[in-house]
């Protein structure tokens, strides 16, 4: 009524009733309640608004070089939390693993960067993962002659759609693809290196007369423990 506004007593609910609002939008805009990761896209907002993984905040490399609040209030709640990890990402490790060792000098203990960036990850898992048109750069070649690729260069991508979380459809998709990514494609992949009598097949291998011998494998043995060394000098590899 009029006596109540002139009171104060609309003013009192209308302050009242706004934080429940604001607080409802910010769930909106945020992945599942308590998610153990806290995943960055570290490239321009353009490219992030083009296309992105499902769930990924929008945190530029060049954020970084701001000498006031250059992390935001998400950041430091997953900075080396109990339980959580933050995950860098950009199209293929060039940026994300600047931003990884910038935030590992600056005391961030549970940083980790996407292997592969999007261009990997886009062929493992096509669908279900990634919201929006993929760049260029990450997409899978054409044959060479293809008057389809050319056609779809031209045209402008679209806008990546703002989801956070995602839908029946796409944890389908997921299933199948983590599925496919799980069953060893040869007898020499990483699942079947501890399976009971792959050493007497190495064994054999070595000791055939018509393969090359050991010694001629010191070169990639070596470089291996080179890669390794690096690794250990950046822990968020």
């Amino acid at each position: 009524s009029l006596c109540s506004v002139i009171s104060g007593v609309g003013e009192m609910d209308i302050e009242k009733d706004s934080p429940k609002k604001e607080e409802d939008a910010q769930a909106e805009e945020r992945p599942y309640p308590d998610c153990p990761f806290l995943l960055l896209d570290v490239r321009d907002r353009d490219a992030y608004e083009q296309c992105h993984i499902v769930g990924a905040y929008s945190y530029p490399i060049a954020t970084l070089s701001r000498t006031m609040n250059p992390y935001t209030n998400n950041i430091l709640e997953y900075k080396n939390a109990h339980g959580k990890i933050i995950i860098v990402y950009d199209n293929d490790e060039r940026l994300a693993s600047q931003a990884a060792t910038t935030m590992c000098e600056r005391g961030f203990e549970n940083l980790f960067m996407l292997s592969g960036g999007l261009k990997v990850l886009a062929q493992k898992i096509p669908e279900g993962l990634i919201t929006g048109t993929l760049p260029v750069s990450c997409q899978v070649a054409a044959p060479s002659g293809s008057s389809r690729r050319r056609t779809t260069l031209r045209v402008p991508p679209t806008r990546a759609e703002n989801k956070w979380r995602f839908s029946a459809d796409d944890l389908q998709k997921l299933k199948h693809y983590l599925a496919e990514e799980h069953v060893p494609s040869d007898t020499a992949s990483r699942l079947t290196r501890g399976v009971p009598g792959h050493d007497s097949k190495l064994s054999s291998v070595r000791s055939n007369p018509s393969l090359p011998s050991p010694a001629g494998n010191m070169g990639s043995l070596s470089s291996r423990s080179q890669s390794r060394t690096s690794i250990q000098n950046r822990p968020w590899k």
